[in-house]
């Protein structure tokens, strides 16, 4: 408890930090561990390594993610009230060929209409520095590339599986002589507007490929192969399998949105105002730390501001004891079913990585900090 007091009054010290901006989040109460990995880790693996998402079932139970490759949820009768579940939800396949789009896998995204067949997006791993003869450099870095694929589950989130196809994938075939990683990467969750269910992934360059966020949508969360992404102009781009299909690189790959630049962690709905709001973890020039950006239609969105400065993993100094990644903002009093939507207070949550001798390691928690939101 010691160490979240400390956390809570550090974060209470730029309780004003947003007032000159547009957008702000500001402490209000003090922290709470949601998932504490020495206490409550299912086994060693058993860690938060990815953005939090949460949906409620169709028994009105929520389950939420945070992910490390082996999928298991916390589980409770609301946002406020969630624990470990050791049962495996999903893992992939670990596949050692590139073209199976199966190797290590992510919950990372979900859709879901009436809570008994839940749709998922997966952020997929190949790692080929566990296939030397395809990577002979054997470093996770330079041997690793992303995509998107999509699974299901048929009985409310409890298990899910995989679903045949990708829904993004970069038009190239994989190399491991590249010298680093590239590909699609970190879904954000899906929000509806409309019609259409969309979703941010991150591009990281190669070739034709530009580097940034990306916007996709669809009307049938269902079907993988039925999101389009953003091209500047309109959602016209088609994601191929380069393994399959032999057509112009240039034509399946998408346009970053201006402005964002980094991973974008969450976007949600602020109810009060309208206007959709996305949380990053980031490295700007004016500081490290949660910045926030608000859109009133997914596309055109505002300067990044920082709202919460902290220290990002991985970037780290020595003689740190902390540092945090995947700011997510979530409201238990959403009515959406999979917690879309906020008011004007909230919960940040973050992952908590507790430093050993400079360095990330397994030793991490799921924490979350209650916030006023302000926006325009």
């Amino acid at each position: 408890m010691a160490n979240l007091y400390r956390l809570s009054l550090l974060l209470c010290l730029f309780c004003g930090i947003g007032s000159a901006y547009s957008e702000s989040l500001n402490v209000s109460g003090p922290a709470e561990t949601v998932f504490g990995y020495r206490k409550q880790a299912c086994d060693e693996r058993d860690i938060p390594d990815a953005p939090a998402r949460a949906f409620r079932d169709a028994e009105g139970r929520v389950r939420l993610f945070a992910p490390h490759d082996v999928n298991r949820a916390l589980v409770g009768e609301s946002l406020d009230a969630v624990g470990p579940d050791c049962r495996i939800a999903y893992r992939g396949g670990e596949q050692d060929d590139p073209a199976a789009f199966d190797d290590r896998a992510w919950l990372a995204a979900f859709a879901t209409s009436d809570g008994r067949t839940v749709q998922a997006l997966v952020h997929n791993e190949f790692q080929g520095h566990r296939r030397r003869a395809l990577c002979p450099s054997g470093k996770y870095m330079e041997c690793w590339t992303n995509s998107i694929t999509a699974a299901r589950s048929t009985d409310g989130g409890a298990t899910f599986q995989r679903v045949p196809g990708v829904v993004a994938a970069l038009p190239y075939r994989y190399r491991g002589d590249l010298g680093r990683h590239s590909g699609y990467f970190n879904p954000s969750n899906i929000v509806r507007n409309g019609a259409y269910w969309y979703v941010m992934v991150f591009a990281v360059a190669r070739e034709a490929q530009k580097g940034g966020a990306c916007l996709l949508r669809t009307e049938h969360p269902e079907d993988p192969s039925s999101w389009r992404a953003w091209d500047g102009k309109d959602f016209s781009v088609r994601f191929e399998d380069p393994y399959r299909e032999a057509d112009a690189p240039g034509r399946h790959v998408c346009a970053p949105l201006a402005g964002l630049g980094a991973p974008v962690s969450s976007v949600v709905r602020h109810q009060p105002s309208g206007l959709f709001v996305a949380t990053m973890a980031a490295v700007r020039p004016e500081g490290m730390g949660v910045f926030l950006s608000t859109s009133p239609d997914l596309i055109h969105w505002s300067p990044p501001r920082l709202a919460l400065p902290l220290t990002i993993a991985g970037k780290q100094q020595c003689g740190e004891k902390e540092a945090w990644n995947y700011p997510v903002l979530l409201d238990p009093r959403s009515p959406s079913r999979t917690f879309e939507t906020v008011g004007d207070t909230a919960w940040l949550y973050m992952t908590r990585f507790n430093l050993k001798d400079c360095t990330l390691g397994m030793d991490r928690d799921l924490v979350r900090v209650p916030v006023r939101v302000a926006v325009p």
